[in-house]
């Protein structure tokens, strides 16, 4: 069985991050669902074009065709990259969004590097505004690679 081709730039999120972030800001009424499901795609989106690029560099992850990789190859590129701080915030509200019901609400981290951590999350489309705004600056270092 063979994989199917890839072309990195087809998991380019930068047209769904700009048109998300303009979505945002003119709609001051986001209800929680919105807010919280555009959080989840937004780290997931840098997280797939982070993969896809690596892949055809010649990395190789899990599965069959070796096209899963591990979050934690993730954030230690980021960390290389010196996008600890915005990969580390889009990661948090990440797990907020996806994984706890109260808001605000405090979260405890369980992936490395931040493993333990605590910390206080509100989840709001002032927040959402500016998680996109990270990730736009986190994809202006992926493009790069």
């Amino acid at each position: 069985m063979q994989g199917g081709s890839l072309d990195p730039e087809a998991l380019n999120p930068r047209s769904y991050l700009a048109y998300l972030k303009q979505f945002a800001a003119n709609n001051n009424s986001l209800d929680q669902v919105f807010v919280r499901r555009i959080i989840g795609s937004i780290f997931y989106a840098l997280y797939n074009y982070w993969a896809a690029k690596s892949y055809l560099k010649g990395r190789r992850g899990d599965g069959p065709y070796q096209d899963s990789f591990r979050l934690s190859d993730f954030f230690t590129d980021m960390v290389k990259l010196g996008l600890e701080d915005a990969i580390y915030r889009i990661f948090i509200y990440r797990v907020a969004a996806d994984h706890y019901v109260l808001n605000p609400t405090r979260i405890k981290v369980v992936t490395r590097p931040w493993k333990d951590v605590e910390v206080d999350v509100e989840i709001n489309r002032d927040k959402l505004v500016k998680l996109l705004d990270l990730a736009l600056t986190v994809l202006d270092f992926l493009e790069k690679l």
